[in-house]
């Protein structure tokens, strides 16, 4: 099985960044009632049955406590306030967030002077929306307490949610004043210069959050769209290559305390732990905190599934494999854990096997196109490019404008020797997806090494690749294959030796960047024609498919 398969579709296991298991609901379970005169009003009793034994009791007795307060006479507000936000502070971490929104409430409308409890429901609001109550409720804590960083990045952050970048500009400038070291901040004042159009300061902001934070690939983006914009185009794509989810946080250990206060004690606390660390590229910590959360909960598919994520990103394929086959035990329709699994044995050789799990995973939902696409890209590599189209087309009857299928089933026509066909569909999917350069290069060498005189075109293909040599290259495949497609150009145009020349320097780059063995082979039997006079009469092998 050729190794890069690997590089081409084990990049990304599904369901790597959120749980199947439904989260406990608090709606329709009784309320406990505040005491007369207060103007507090009632809260709803959590849903205990899905969380851990530990957390069932701390949560009983934190109601306990509550329950004790309310039955005083008189009432004493500030005790009612503790034992209102506590409770609270026991289903925030759980995402309880409905049913902790009364309770903070209830803690605030007691203790209006305590800054924690708008804080908190801040916070809750971010999260959850509306975010017009997260902009109230931070502005609050605030006016308490002014130099409080957090706050201030917290509500910058949701001015900027609201586009409005105004307001959010002090706040930032505050916090940066108060931290200079706050990732978070810098983020948030480079944001704001971005949408101000002020890219200079843009990336002078972001590049001082991004050394702060380096793991925050959030920033990337608007560092890359700042670059662009200046004329950067280098810097711009460089950052581009590297954007992600990953956001930078303000220092908060009062939030911190809360959001472990439960951790060795709630599985889906240490889920939510496990997914933050998998989002963030912490494959072992994300690890540990699935298996730790296992022992509590033993039974739960989406955290085993978790699991195994985790541990094919460490390379630890065999476990990963393991843990999947075992949530299909419990969970025999999970088409998620098919398609992963699938990814693991095409990686490792065994195609068939992939292929099985692919159509049981189409079975459970046919219509999941990167399972058809993925399906797809096999099959041809088995020998089956018929089959292979048909799944294209599948996906483009559902998605046409879907780029990864657009381009297989152009590519897969070649393979079925229907090259005017190909060439119809690269020339289309140029102008459909004209950021996609993928297109045109597979256009270029389809016009170079097409076995169908009809359809060559050396000039044009020629010019085609020097255009594509132009553009600067952000990753080594993507230079290879250029490369290789200025090779194919150059020998279509009879210019072998400087051929030969190109596609030695693009092999011994492959050699030295540790591309699989059959990469290396298809680039000397390339080369070995080159040397000998001859043109490259096969555009790309099944392998090369997206």
């Amino acid at each position: 099985m050729p190794t890069q398969i690997v590089n081409a579709v084990c990049v990304v296991l599904i369901g790597a960044c959120s749980a199947s298991d439904p989260a406990p609901a608090a709606s329709g379970n009784p309320t406990l009632a505040p005491p007369e005169g207060l103007k507090l009003q009632p809260v709803p009793r959590p849903e205990l049955s899905a969380m851990g034994e530990s957390v069932q009791r701390r949560i009983r007795e934190a109601l306990a406590a509550l329950s004790a307060a309310i039955e005083e006479r008189p009432p004493v507000p500030e005790r009612l306030a503790h034992a209102y936000g506590e409770t609270g502070n026991l289903l925030l971490p759980m995402r309880e967030l409905e049913t902790a929104e009364a309770y903070y409430l209830n803690a605030q409308t007691l203790a209006p002077d305590d800054w924690r409890w708008p804080y908190l429901l801040g916070y809750l609001y971010r999260q959850r929306g509306p975010l017009d109550k997260a902009v109230v409720a931070f502005e609050r804590a605030r006016q308490l307490q002014p130099d409080h960083v957090a706050t201030l990045v917290r509500l910058g952050d949701v001015y900027l949610a609201l586009g409005r970048p105004e307001p959010a500009a002090p706040l930032f400038d505050k916090a940066i004043a108060l931290d200079p070291g706050s990732s978070a901040a810098w983020f948030g004042a480079g944001q704001v210069a971005l949408a101000r159009s002020d890219d200079r300061t843009a990336v002078k902001a972001l590049e001082e959050a991004l050394a702060r934070d380096e793991g925050a690939t959030a920033i990337h983006y608007p560092l890359a769209m700042a670059y662009r914009r200046l004329g950067n185009v280098d810097q711009a794509r460089a950052h581009l290559a590297q954007r992600g989810d990953v956001e930078p946080r303000p220092e908060d250990p009062f939030l911190a305390k809360i959001e472990a206060g439960l951790e060795n004690e709630s599985a889906l606390m240490l889920d939510s732990l496990g997914g933050q660390s998998l989002a963030a590229g912490n494959w072992a910590t994300a690890a540990d905190y699935f298996e730790r959360a296992l022992k509590l909960s033993p039974d739960s598919p989406s955290l085993r599934h978790r699991l195994a994520t985790a541990l094919f990103r460490m390379g630890d394929e065999r476990g990963a494999e393991q843990q999947f086959e075992r949530v299909l035990r419990t969970a025999p329709a999970s088409r998620d854990t098919h398609y992963n699994l699938a990814l693991i044995k095409a990686g490792s050789g065994r195609i068939e096997a992939a292929i099985t799990q692919l159509t049981t995973a189409l079975g459970y939902e046919p219509g999941d196109a990167r399972a058809h696409v993925t399906l797809a890209r096999l099959l041809a590599v088995t020998g089956r490019p018929a089959e292979a189209l048909a799944h294209y087309t599948t996906v483009l009857e559902q998605e046409p404008r879907r780029a990864d299928a657009a381009l297989g089933y152009a590519m897969t026509l070649s393979l079925l020797e229907r090259y005017p066909e190909a060439r119809d569909r690269l020339t289309d999917g140029m102008r459909t997806f004209p950021d996609e350069p993928r297109f045109s290069r597979a256009l270029a060498r389809l016009l170079a090494s097409a076995p169908d005189d009809t359809v060559r075109d050396g000039r044009r293909a020629l010019s085609m690749a020097e255009a594509l040599l132009g553009q600067r290259q952000q990753s080594v495949n993507t230079g290879l294959a250029v490369g290789e497609t200025y090779a194919m150009a150059l020998a279509e145009s009879k210019q072998y030796a400087t051929a030969a020349a190109v596609q030695r320097d693009v092999r011994a780059t492959a050699e030295k960047a540790g591309e699989p063995n059959d990469v290396v082979r298809r680039l000397t039997d390339n080369l070995s024609r080159y040397e000998r006079g001859l043109p490259c009469r096969r555009p790309w092998t099944p392998e090369e498919l997206p």
